[in-house]
């Protein structure tokens, strides 16, 4: 029981060791942000475990203080039974304290986990759609729903009871120097990350660049990403005539060295839910012009960013217009953006909320009656 209540430097319960459980997409859409939070748990001498499937990009993750469990080993149903005892004899080596779900994807097998341990769970999640057989096992598993943007928290309590949802914003480190319009000779660069899974999607943005590069604006935009809309959109591209001025190329880590190289950032919020690319390119000092329907909190309409009606061709051709138009304006609002940033968005700040978070799940779940 000694190792129950000893502390480390900070005064954290040294033994909450958090295992994190997340899945493939999640975690390719999440890696910086999954560094950061690995790297402070470290700093913090909180020993750390995260189940990850095998193929996850985990090499973006990689650094000395985490152990990483891959699940399942073998991709057969007829293995299931041997990946769940060879997966709960890996975390028992590890001797975690609590379960964070990442993502509601694997909230079934962090059920199982937190149920097989006897320990608490909590869970993060990203989006409000949320499916029913996942809002079921999430009401009754977690201790604690973690969203990163209040809108989401907002949109998630007409499922889940309002005091079980904290806010904790995505941590990051701010870069000095801001990129937008930092050289005045460079041709001006937008950067579109995403998925392509729709080409009805981008038809009113590729249109409106159209219309701008026909009215003699000079710039580049950059899509970043796959999807199943790929094609359909390189053929617009090249039937156009855009081939100039947009190129579309796989994604390209680390981010934050992409986003220093270019000027503005085109979030589309297609996908919904929380982008943490946003997050990424507003530390590089990027100026954000953005679907008006996003939950990124850190976006205020022409104080830290730009916002369009993204059905709207002509409501994107002028947000992009006036983006072009006064560069200075631009910069300005990609500074405040940054400011903002190290304001609200610190990696110690996050880290210090995840501990606190699971310290009081752990007290919470101690003080529950047995049944």
């Amino acid at each position: 029981m000694e190792n129950e209540i000893e502390n480390n430097q900070e005064g954290i319960p040294s033994a909450i060791r958090p295992l994190i459980i997340s899945d493939r997409e999640t975690v390719n859409q999440y890696c910086p942000l999954l560094r950061h939070t690995l790297f402070g748990f470290e700093a913090q001498d909180v020993p750390c475990a995260m189940v990850v499937p095998p193929k996850s990009d985990i090499e973006f993750l990689l650094f000395p203080g985490a152990k990483i469990i891959e699940y399942p080993i073998l991709r057969f149903p007829l293995f299931y039974s041997h990946n769940r005892k060879d997966l709960f004899e890996r975390i028992e080596e590890v001797r975690p304290g609590i379960v964070h779900c990442f993502g509601a994807a694997k909230a079934m097998l962090a059920k199982s986990v937190a149920d097989y341990l006897n320990i608490p769970a909590v869970i993060t999640i990203n989006a409000t759609n949320i499916s029913f057989r996942h809002r079921a096992v999430i009401g009754k598993t977690f201790e604690k729903i973690i969203v990163p943007s209040a809108k989401i928290g907002e949109g998630l309590e007409k499922f889940f009871p309002k005091e079980k949802i904290t806010t904790v914003n995505v941590g990051t480190f701010a870069d000095e120097a801001c990129s937008c319009f930092a050289s005045p000779s460079r041709l001006a660069s937008f950067i579109v990350p995403c998925r392509f899974d729709n080409f009805d999607h981008f038809e009113p943005l590729l249109n409106a660049i159209r219309h701008l590069a026909v009215d003699g604006y000079e710039f580049v935009v950059i899509f970043m990403g796959r999807g199943r809309a790929e094609k359909e959109m390189r053929d617009f591209i090249n039937q156009t005539g855009l081939a100039q001025t947009v190129v579309i190329t796989p994604l390209v880590r680390p981010l934050r060295s992409v986003f220093r190289g270019c000027d503005i950032l085109i979030h589309t919020n297609y996908a919904g839910g929380f982008d943490p690319m946003v997050v990424e390119a507003a530390g590089a000092g990027l100026a954000v012009v953005a679907d008006k329907n996003n939950v990124q909190e850190l976006l205020e309409e022409n104080a830290t960013a730009v916002l369009f009606d993204p059905a709207d061709e002509l409501s994107v051709y002028s947000s992009i217009q006036k983006m072009l138009e006064d560069k200075q304006a631009t910069r300005t609002m990609a500074e405040n953006l940054q400011e903002k940033l190290r304001s609200n968005n610190s990696v110690s700040a996050m880290v210090s909320n995840l501990l606190k978070i699971y310290s009081e799940s752990k007290k919470y779940s101690l003080a529950l009656p047995l049944l």
